[in-house]
């Protein structure tokens, strides 16, 4: 470790945690959703009518926890350090940093089970980056693809969904010695376009209920972040233990999307199937096998606080939770 912990920094992450400072609570939890203004403008009527309705597709179509599967998308700034850091701070005059306000859209899809999340598809600007020339894509954690704004089209999606969903539901199908059929709960975004597939039911969400009723925004994609965060954090710490001349802002500029591809694989492989399951508690809870279920982030945020003491310097010393919740929200993308 660069740098002990003291006792009153410690004192300092519990009493955060208990008061809740710089992050809106959520039960036991810290959410991000008023961050985005995707709460305020909520359907809470259509959100409440809408388990109902689902229950009866699901009864009529004789679906399994196992055939029941939903798609989020979220943006990630992948190089993105809290506004007051001083790394933060350096990179509107140091060299090599553009990259730093570099955006991808990643998109998630799990089932209702517990059971599987797919290979995530990761949308980027550049269809291959210089960084990355040498690089098998077909052998990369994510599905690679690529448009000017990093954002999922119709045709981004459509590919994805008959060149990677179809394939990799089919194989878990078999697997599972289940028949294929699926149904495909989805929200309205403009990059969702209505498609046909035998054995495959669209089903789309009410407007403006995402952050209510959604599973993937009901904490997953918020607690995939967190563990996102916490490996990089964890990946600058190893290299400033290792290379003692080095500075956060040496080993952060060398941080490419090679290494944010590597820590999206640690950071999905830390989702508990237990989370994948009971985020399914408000539109179909029927499904959920722990009847109270809670997610708990407050180890991970306060090991994200822990490691920024003891990396050290200005940003460091006294990050908090209002700054590491900066970091969980993507103010450049909402429903509409």
């Amino acid at each position: 470790m660069r740098k002990a912990i003291s006792l009153d920094i410690e004192i300092k992450i519990l009493d955060q945690l208990a008061t809740g400072q710089g992050a809106t609570v959520v039960g036991n939890n810290f959410g991000i959703h008023e961050a985005t203004g995707e709460t305020a403008s909520a359907d809470e009527l259509a959100a409440k009518e809408f388990p109902e309705k689902l229950k009866k597709i699901i009864e009529d179509g004789e679906y399994t926890p196992d055939q029941v599967w939903n798609l989020d998308e979220s943006g990630l700034f992948w190089k993105r350090m809290p506004r007051r850091n001083y790394v933060a701070k350096s990179q509107k005059t140091a060299g090599g940093f553009k990259v730093a306000k570099d955006r991808i859209t990643l998109l998630f899809c799990s089932n209702a089970s517990e059971e599987r999340i797919l290979k995530p598809l990761l949308v980027h600007r550049a269809l291959r980056p210089r960084s990355m020339k040498s690089v098998d894509f077909k052998k990369l954690p994510v599905h690679w693809m690529a448009n000017k704004k990093a954002w999922v089209t119709s045709a981004i999606f459509t590919e994805w969904f008959q060149k990677h969903f179809i394939p990799e539901v089919r194989r878990y199908m078999k697997e599972k010695c289940l028949e294929f059929k699926v149904l495909l709960i989805l929200d309205n975004a403009p990059g969702h376009p209505v498609l046909e597939y035998p054995n495959v039911q669209f089903c789309f969400l009410p407007p403006n209920t995402t952050s209510l009723i959604q599973p993937l925004d009901q904490e997953i994609i918020a607690t995939f972040k967190t563990y996102y965060i916490r490996s990089s954090f964890h990946y600058v710490l190893e290299k400033l233990d290792n290379y003692e001349e080095s500075s956060a802002i040496d080993e952060w500029k060398q941080f490419s999307i090679m290494d944010c591809i590597n820590q999206v694989k640690i950071a999905l492989d830390l989702l508990k199937p237990s989370t994948l399951n009971s985020c399914w508690k408000n539109i179909w809870p029927e499904c959920v096998k722990c009847k109270d279920p809670v997610i708990d982030n407050n180890a991970e945020l306060a090991d994200i606080i822990t490691m920024a003491n003891a990396i050290g310097g200005d940003g460091f010393d006294d990050l908090s939770l209002a700054d590491v919740k900066e970091l969980l929200v993507d103010e450049s993308l909402s429903e509409n």
